[in-house]
């Protein structure tokens, strides 16, 4: 009877390539023994798995989890930033701070560092990264295309850092990534948003003629008053200027020019001028009277021949009012006529 022989042999498959597109290049790969490798050059970073299921993802509508070794590496996704336009009064950029927090109780360790990324769509995913939809804030606070990553601190901690080179009235979304080391990176955590302003100024004078009837010399005659209306959102606030046509009174008939000067026209010996009276606003500002237009009395101030304030303040302001008169003093040297006339103009300009 003869003899069987059996025999049970054990293989190793091995797959050899040379793989690169114009970004990477994998000089060879293979699949073996159940290993991890961890290898690296100057520039990027490889690490492969074995035996295991890697790469898998359970989600729902609020929670997502990852399967293998390598999601157990990665710290907590970044909670939403605080993105504030300032009220509206920001207009082409915004402050964003970050969350340091992992959770209610822990915060992230000092050596994991931040990317910002920003955009109009509301888009976080892979998808939305790749195909430009999203730019990154960078040093300085300027958007750019490559993810920029660093320390909480360095991003202003609890101050913010400004996002700049917006767009007026859009609305921007904020979202952040966080790493710690190699292998670390997150994906964009829950986004906040926020609208930047359109920019706004209103203005009115009124009325649009005023009267000096039946001047005297030597007797100072003081008008009606002017009303100024003004709000804006402008930042940096708004201020109202004033400027006249002749430098005084002038009659065309005389040739002769009441001067505009600051001066007390009580005891000037003749002169023209103007003077804040009242100041106020609903909210902002505040709305201040500028020197040399902020006397009492007969104390008044030149007319300017460009511009010069009148009335400013430096923050946004609405509902800001303001009130104002003219005086003149003609002497007896003045001939006297019925044309003496000046053209003064108001201007309202913001600073945003």
């Amino acid at each position: 009877m003869g003899k069987t022989w059996a025999s049970i042999g054990a293989g190793l498959l091995l797959f050899a390539s040379f793989s690169s597109s114009s970004s990477y290049k994998l000089n060879s790969y293979s699949v073996g023994p159940v290993a991890t490798s961890n290898s690296h050059s100057t520039t990027y970073y490889t690490q492969s798995t074995g035996g295991e299921v890697a790469g898998g993802s359970a989600s729902s509508t609020n929670y997502a989890s990852g399967s293998g070794n390598v999601q157990t590496e990665q710290i907590a996704t970044p909670q939403a930033p605080t993105v504030s336009n300032g009220s509206g009064s920001y207009f082409t950029y915004l402050l964003v701070t970050l969350s340091d927090n992992m959770s209610a109780s822990n915060t992230y360790p000092a050596d994991v560092t931040f990317s910002v990324g920003v955009s109009t769509t509301n888009c976080f995913t892979s998808a939305c990264v790749q195909s430009g939809a999203v730019k990154f804030v960078q040093t300085g606070g300027t958007l750019s295309t490559p993810q920029f990553y660093q320390s909480y601190s360095a991003w202003g901690g609890s101050s913010g850092v400004t996002v700049t080179g917006l767009t007026p009235g859009t609305t921007y979304y904020v979202a952040v990534a966080a790493k710690q080391g190699t292998f670390t990176n997150t994906e964009y955590g829950p986004s906040a948003s926020a609208a930047t302003g359109n920019p706004f100024l209103t203005y009115s004078v009124s009325p649009n003629t005023l009267s000096l009837t039946n001047m005297v010399p030597g007797t100072v005659t003081t008008s009606s008053t002017v009303s100024f209306g003004l709000a804006t959102n402008a930042a940096y606030g708004a201020t109202i200027y004033n400027s006249g046509q002749f430098g005084g009174l002038f009659s065309s008939s005389k040739s002769d020019t009441i001067p505009a000067s600051t001066t007390n026209l009580a005891s000037a010996s003749h002169g023209f001028g103007l003077q804040g009276l009242t100041t106020g606003q609903t909210t902002g500002g505040p709305l201040s009277i500028s020197s040399p237009y902020n006397g009492t009395s007969n104390n008044v101030g030149t007319e300017s021949s460009t511009t010069a304030p009148i009335f400013t303040t430096s923050s946004a302001i609405t509902g800001g009012t303001a009130t104002m008169d003219v005086q003149a003093k003609p002497s007896t040297s003045d001939p006297p006529s019925s044309d003496y006339a000046e053209t003064l103009t108001f201007i309202a300009a913001g600073s945003f």
